[in-house]
């Protein structure tokens, strides 16, 4: 029997914390669209640090106030699926190696 490598351990590894990432964002896209106004300001830093991450090009956009008064971050939301799908990759990369 031999040992695994450790490419699949490491993408398998990468796969998680890509996928954690991508869910904790959408808990925050949640957070900001639903929260009263008081409460979003506990994450202005949360949103602050994670806009500084999101490209350029796509910081901003897709931006669209809610009737609760918060606003759905659709950058926000692009960056989660795009690390959703990254976490996809690295799955299938992973089981392909094994």
């Amino acid at each position: 029997m031999r040992e695994p490598s450790l490419a699949p351990r490491a993408l398998s590894a990468l796969a998680v914390a890509l996928r954690v990432a991508a869910w904790a964002i959408v808990l925050l896209v949640v957070a900001d669209a639903v929260l009263p106004a008081g409460a979003r300001t506990w994450l202005l830093g949360v949103n602050g640090a994670l806009s500084r991450l999101v490209p350029g090009a796509l910081s901003g956009l897709f931006v669209l106030q809610t009737p609760l008064g918060g606003a759905f971050r659709g950058d926000f939301t692009v960056v989660a699926i795009v690390l959703l799908v990254l976490d996809w990759i690295c799955c299938r990369a992973s089981a392909s190696l094994r």
